[in-house]
């Protein structure tokens, strides 16, 4: 993952090798690369936000209703097992509303882990959902690196 962010920050660096160990399945990576990021960074989420972001308006090319927004999340909880009741319904909606909007800034935010947490499952669901293979999940991670460069 590091050829795609070369020219982006060591945070930003350091989310997207985070999501892209999570999006590959490399657990062992996922957990030692995530240990690694600074809750305490003022940037800390804006790459895993705009990853989400990009899944989330590939999940919802025609953007999405409130009722679709608040099916897909009520789908997304019935599908977990331990650990579900984590993660706020409404919360997970406004989520999913701000990333189809291209807001990455999140809606009532309950603290920057939490949603760091939510958009990552989110972003590993939408992903699968999609069937991004591994050239697919690259071409999502660096042009979410592109966004963040732009802005």
């Amino acid at each position: 993952m590091t050829d795609t962010t070369t020219h982006v920050s060591a945070s930003v660096a350091a989310e997207l090798d985070v999501l892209g160990a999570l999006l590959a399945f490399d657990f062992i990576g996922f957990a030692q690369k995530g240990g690694a990021l600074d809750p305490a960074d003022p940037h800390f989420g804006r790459a895993v936000g705009a990853g989400f972001g990009i899944a989330a308006r590939r999940r919802f090319p025609q953007g999405a209703s409130p009722e679709e927004i608040d099916g897909y999340v009520a789908g997304f909880l019935g599908s977990l097992e331990a650990g579900a009741e984590d993660f706020d319904p409404a919360f997970l909606a406004e989520l999913i509303a701000a990333g189809l909007s291209g807001d990455t800034t999140p809606p009532g935010e309950p603290d920057p882990q939490t949603t760091v947490q939510a958009r990552l499952v989110l972003t590993l669901r939408m992903v699968r959902e999609l069937g991004l293979g591994p050239d697919e999940q690259r071409d999502l991670l660096a042009e979410a690196a592109a966004r963040l460069t732009q802005s």
